[in-house]
């Protein structure tokens, strides 16, 4: 599907992207996050209307220089309505369109966007959470684990490149939040699914309904949500979103390519 063909579905009954709309952004800071992320906030005509589930994120239509764009879909890591701003933090280990866009970013720069986007948000109704994501998916879990009920049981299995790219929630009102950190320190490539397979396969999975999100390359969510599987866990408790694909992008929408 084309970048106009998505546009003309914005707000239509029944579509797909019916509870989206088009946003003409304009950037109000932009700085480094840590070493491989990179914040962007943004603000829009009305974006205080905006209404986010956590999980969810904004496609922004990328200009390639010419009357061209590209679709790349982000995680909005907070909206503030009172300040009018939507927060973007992107993960920099790929090059591509959209990265380079994030990281040449500065407040007065403009660029459109439709959203919110996506059906993977936060599951209420279960005694425990859990989050098995790479630097792609760290936003949006952060954004899930901060809208944790009263009460809640959670915990993650969080890839990063080094230390210093550890984030925690701002504040979340979980009983018990378990954070275990998996680096690579430089001695292998994002996207080598092994270490969060094995991590999969040993973390503790409580007693009680629970539910996992899985939000990385397209092979560790396959993994991951093999072993969960296999591990007693029924497809309605595994929530997975491949947000890319190691040396496949799509071009037009940002997204894995698809097998077969």
């Amino acid at each position: 599907m084309t970048p106009d063909r998505l546009l003309e579905m914005v707000g239509k009954p029944g579509g797909p992207l019916a509870d989206a709309s088009l946003w003409s952004l304009q950037v109000t800071d932009a700085a480094v996050l840590t070493p491989s992320f990179r914040r962007v906030v943004v603000t829009a005509p009305g974006i205080e209307a905006l209404r986010s589930e956590p999980g969810q994120d904004l496609m922004l239509r990328v200009p390639l220089g010419t009357d061209r764009v590209v679709n790349r879909r982000y995680t909005i890591r907070a909206v503030d309505p009172a300040q009018r701003t939507v927060t973007v933090d992107v993960s920099l280990h790929g090059a591509g369109p959209g990265t380079d866009w994030i990281s040449a970013a500065l407040a007065g720069d403009r660029i459109d966007a439709i959203g919110p986007r996506g059906k993977i948000t936060l599951r209420p109704d279960v005694d425990w959470h859990l989050f098995v994501v790479d630097d792609t998916g760290l936003p949006g879990a952060l954004a899930m684990m901060e809208a944790l009920p009263a009460g809640s049981r959670a915990s993650a299995l969080l890839e990063v490149d080094t230390a210093a790219d550890e984030q925690e929630p701002d504040s979340t009102q979980a009983d018990r939040l378990d954070l275990r950190w998996l680096r690579r320190e430089g001695t292998r490539a994002p996207g080598d699914a092994t270490p969060m397979v094995e991590a999969a396969e040993r973390v503790d999975l409580p007693s009680g309904t629970g539910h996992v999100y899985v939000a990385a390359e397209a092979s560790v969510v396959r993994g991951v949500t093999r072993v969960l599987t296999e591990r007693g866990l029924r497809p309605d408790q595994i929530s997975g979103k491949a947000y890319w694909r190691r040396g496949l992008p799509n071009a037009e929408h940002g997204e894995p390519t698809k097998e077969g």
